[in-house]
Parts: C-alpha cells; structure tokens; sequence
C-alpha cells in the first residue's frame, strides 16, 4: 500500500472554499481500481496550507487515475481563481512497510478494505451503526439502525440519540460520551425504543472521538435466540387456545340456541297453562264456552289452547267409524 501526499497553500482568503470544496467533492475516485481512500488535513498554524492524502494498493494504480480524464475532470470543482502560493506545493510518495509471513493484522485488513467496509456498515441488515457529535445530535446511522428505530435514516439526522434510549442506558452512554471514555474493547448493552415505543436491545461497542463517537452493535445472539423460541413456543400457544375457543364458541353458540328455543316452548306453555286456568264463560244448556267474541265447543276450544290434548276415539264411536268406513274395530285400535 503507498500513500500520496499532496501538499499546497491556498492564497489568502480562500481557504474556507478550498475547504468547502473537498466536503462537497464528487467523489468521481472513490470507485476506481486500487484506490483504498482519501483524508485531508491542514496545518494548525496556517488554515491556508493543506495535505491532501490519498491511499493506494500500488503505484501503478495511482498513475492510470492521475493521467485520465477523470482527475482533470475533478479539479474543475475546485474554487474558481484558485491560486497556489509558489514554494509549498509538494506530492511526497511513501510505501507502508510491507507485512511480515504471518497473518495479517485485522487493522491493517481494515485500513485496506475501507471503502468496501463501508458499503458493507451502510447497507448491513444485522450490523447497527450510529454517529452522534458530543452533544448527542445523530449525525449518521445507517440502514440496520434506521429500520429497527422505525423510521427514515433521513429522519434520524439532527435528533438527540438519548432521546432513542431508555432513561437509565441514555444517561450511562452520556455519561461515557463526557468523559471520553475510549474503552471499546467493553461491550456496552444499550436498550432503544423504537417508534412504536418498542424496546430492543444491541450490544455495542462505543468509541468517543474528540467531535464525534461511535456506536457500532447488533443484537444479543444467545437472548436474539432465546427470544426467537420463546416466541414461537408462545405463537403455537396461541394457535392451541385459538383452536379452544373457536370450539368453545361453537358449543355456546349451540347451547345458546337450545336454550332459546326452550325458553320459546316454555312461555308457550306458559300462556296456554294460564288460558287453561282462566274462569271461562260456559253455557248451561248446550256446554259451549265463550272464547273472545264468538262461542264455542268446549272439544273445539281445547283443540286450540291447550298443548296437553292427546286424540282418539272412544269405543263406541270407534264402533261407529269402522261401520261407516267398512272396517272391523280391531284395525283401527293402537
């Protein structure tokens, strides 16, 4: 890996555009082959004069960028009438000191592999990524977090991370943030709240920066599989109980029906017991009863209202019938 070092010094008055310029960049390099990465630095004693550093795996990467069109093209970005200061303009050119037989440090790894690493954070759906400055305003998250907080990452930008905490975790990250604690080898478990006022929890390592700290998680693998069973120990629970009470209803909504129907026949019963036991108007003479307006047989008005009538003959009219019909008795007895 070879690092290129370009220094300059702007003339007077134009470093706050020089520097504008670089965070606005378009970043026509961050795609081409070999490059690993870029930062630029200016000297503390003198705003005007800056270093702009590029990473590279080779030289012979870095002289295809540095004659196509592409590095013309991106110099047009810069302020216009930009003029360098004769004498402080310098490209230095330095090659890492090469790595031993062994295995390669996951530092170095890391520094090599930047820009796919950051593809990688900004796009993971496990890995939980959020930058706060020291105040606790949200100044990047990425996609994982955006979606278990359930809102926008658009939306997560400018907010107070504490705000996404539960009280107790708030306080303890703001109590780190203060004092700058750098201890990430420390797992730190934090438990958010997401919109729905849902809480989850990430275990996360915390870096704080001197403007900035970090907080990279994911959720717990022994409780995240712990949860998952409990779960789905809970949802065949509630398909069991479910099942119950589809059969439950079922059987109230038969019985409710029985009893309907029964309460119908009972009051039935009822009105015409009360009908049986009314003081009925009966003629002397010819044994008819009055029944509202009209009169009639007493055999007639039983047939009628009451529900406890059986019916037949009697012996002598059965002898009668099976005359009339041409029948002995016999066939007509039950």
């Amino acid at each position: 890996m070879i690092l290129i070092i370009s220094r300059f010094k702007a003339r007077t008055g134009l470093e706050e555009a020089v520097r504008q310029s670089f965070r606005d960049r378009p970043r026509l390099v961050d795609h081409t082959p070999g490059f690993l990465g870029m930062e630029v630095f200016t000297d503390a004693a003198d705003p005007a004069l800056f270093c702009l550093v590029t990473r590279w795996t080779d030289q012979a990467s870095f002289d295809t960028w540095h004659k196509s069109d592409a590095h013309r093209l991106s110099h047009k970005y810069m302020p216009k009438g930009l003029k360098l200061v004769p004498g402080f303009t310098q490209v230095s050119r330095l090659e890492r000191l090469p790595a031993g037989e062994g295995a390669l440090h996951l530092e170095e790894v890391a520094s090599d592999a930047a820009p796919v690493l950051t593809r990688y954070l900004a796009t993971s759906r496990t890995v939980h990524l959020l930058v706060a400055a020291p105040d606790g305003t949200v100044r990047s998250a990425n996609t994982a977090m955006a979606t278990s907080l359930g809102v926008s990452e658009a939306e997560l930008m400018g907010r107070p991370v504490w705000g996404l905490l539960t009280d107790h975790d708030a306080a303890l990250l703001r109590d780190r943030a203060e004092r700058g604690d750098r201890n990430y080898e420390e797992p730190l478990l934090l438990n958010f709240v997401d919109a729905r006022d849902a809480p989850f929890t990430l275990e996360c390592r915390c870096d704080v920066q001197p403007g900035y700290f970090v907080l990279i998680g994911e959720p717990p693998r022994g409780n995240a599989e712990a949860f998952h069973d409990g779960l789905l120990g809970m949802n065949n629970q509630l398909a069991v109980l479910a099942r119950e009470n589809a059969r439950q209803n079922n059987q109230l909504r038969q019985t409710k029906h029985e009893l309907e129907r029964a309460l119908a026949e009972l009051q039935n019963s009822h009105w015409h017991l009360k009908k049986l036991q009314e003081v009925l108007p009966l003629c002397m003479e010819c044994g008819k009863v009055k029944s509202g307006a009209k009169w009639e047989s007493v055999v007639q008005y039983l047939k009628e209202n009451a529900l406890f009538l059986s019916h037949g003959y009697c012996p002598d009219c059965l002898a009668i019938k099976a005359e009339e019909w041409g029948i002995s008795p016999e066939a007509l007895s039950p």
